[in-house]
């Protein structure tokens, strides 16, 4: 009788399946409209600003069997390749199990169709986190996702929004603020608070001495409140190992394992005169400094940090920007000049007329590399750079260098001449290698391209240098 009962229930559960020990397993059913519940960028920073290299899809359901063929993909309009492809979790960490996640690496996008609509800033007189940027995902081989199988050609669409970003380069970076409350060059009672982000090299705190600190400061395309936008508006993380492609070989002697680096990020631009936007230059008439509302509110970013960090060499701290950087870089020079070893300001837009002869006395001893593209609309180089180094030159000094190239062409896109005014380019790809012989340069009219050949690179030079009493 026992045996007769245990033979009813093996026939049963074996006709029940699944069910017979536990939940029924879900119906496999045709799937009829694909669905994205979410979708993260994951943006990498290059010459000409951000890109997006992934996309972290969240569908309804775990997905199975994903692979690079399961799906094409379409970023912003644009048809992107896709290299490989992953479930994963949220931030877009490979995992070995299905889940609803699906990381879809992409191939690099042609410069072309990053600047007419697949970049993941948009301009409103500075960038900003898109809100129009659209990922479209379609079916290339069948996939299923949850209990649903879909057939290719079942597409979906999804608008990111402008938090929706993962930046793995800038992960690293320290970031916080700093609030300065006093008075500005007007002697105005002024509350400002500036973005800050700093990066370490790994080891530096327990190397062999003291390191360097390498600031940068963003043109008025990066202002704001996101410092990410700073450090992808240019391309900041050169100027770290999370790069290919860096700077940071030419600090590591003498047992050292890099240099510091410091961003600070203004809430409208350097050059505004005012808190509202203002630029300080635009009276062609005025021989006065240009003067910052961001002065000494950038100065406690600098020497707040400076302060906290034991392990930077106060005698190596070296400043550049680019445009208004640039400027900015001039302006800390000419107000706290004993401060910093050296200086790198690019397409400075410190207008020379409002340079004094004092002023040029001050700084003529310096360290200073000037860095430019005889090309640049924005910042016109006979009005900015060119006289104030012939200037400098015909004062004596012996440690200020420039570099003028005829047109700004890059390497992440090769054979692609960018806007002249994104010298700052070289600066990133490490590629500032040529400078004026300076005991040619009696006048201007000197400071041409084809002139610009003396062999001597930018950063070893910069890696170098030393304030003067040290």
């Amino acid at each position: 009788m026992k045996k007769k009962l245990a033979a009813v229930f093996v026939a049963a559960a074996l006709a029940l399946g699944a069910c017979a020990f536990g939940a029924c397993a879900p119906e496999t059913v045709v799937g009829e409209k694909l669905v994205i519940e979410s979708a993260n960028i994951v943006v990498r920073g290059y010459e000409w600003g951000p890109m997006v290299d992934a996309v972290v899809v969240k569908f309804d359901g775990k997905v199975s069997g994903v692979t690079k063929d399961t799906f094409t993909v379409k970023t912003s309009g644009t048809s992107r390749k896709v290299l490989n492809a992953y479930c994963s979790d949220e931030k877009g960490v490979k995992s070995e199990k299905e889940t609803e996640y699906v990381t879809l690496e992409l191939e690099r996008a042609s410069i072309t169709s990053w600047g007419a609509n697949a970049s993941p800033f948009e301009y409103q007189n500075m960038n900003k986190w898109s809100t129009k940027y659209t990922v479209n995902v379609t079916v290339a081989e069948e996939v299923k996702i949850g209990n649903a199988v879909y057939a290719p050609k079942k597409k979906a669409n999804y608008n990111v929004n402008e938090t929706e970003h993962i930046v793995p380069q800038t992960e690293s970076w320290k970031k916080d603020t700093v609030n300065y409350k006093g008075k500005n060059f007007t002697g105005k009672d002024v509350d400002i608070t500036l973005q800050r982000a700093s990066w370490a090299p790994e080891g530096a705190a327990t190397d062999s001495g003291k390191n360097p600190l390498v600031i940068w400061l963003h043109g008025a395309g990066e202002g704001g409140t996101d410092i990410d936008i700073d450090l992808l508006g240019n391309e900041v993380t050169a100027l770290t190992t999370e790069n290919e492609t860096n700077i940071q070989h030419y600090f590591t002697k003498d047992g050292l394992k890099g240099a510091y680096v410091l961003a600070v990020q203004t809430p409208t631009a350097w050059m505004d005169q005012d808190g509202n936007g203002t630029y300080n230059h635009t009276d062609a008439s005025a021989t006065t400094p240009q003067e910052s509302w961001y002065t000494e509110a950038l100065w406690k970013a600098i020497t707040t940090y400076v302060d906290g960090n034991s392990d930077i060499d106060t005698n190596r701290i070296y400043l550049g920007g680019c445009s208004n950087g640039g400027y900015m870089t001039m302006n800390m020079m000419f107000k706290h000049g004993d401060y910093f070893a050296a200086y790198y300001p690019c397409c400075e837009a410190y207008v020379d007329a409002r340079i004094s002869e004092e002023m040029l006395a001050q700084v003529k001893d310096y360290a200073v590399w000037f860095v430019l593209s005889n090309d640049d609309r924005t910042v016109a180089p006979n009005t900015f750079e060119k006289p104030t180094f012939t200037r400098l030159m015909q004062a004596g000094a012996q440690n200020i260098f420039m570099t003028m190239y005829e047109h700004v062409v890059g390497t992440d896109s090769p054979g692609t001449t960018y806007d002249g005014h994104w010298s700052w380019i070289y600066i990133f790809n490490d590629a500032v290698k040529t400078c004026f012989d300076n005991s040619k340069v009696t006048d201007a009219a000197y400071l041409t391209p084809a002139n610009c050949t003396q062999q001597k690179n930018m950063w070893e030079w910069l890696a170098s240098q030393k304030k003067a009493n040290a």
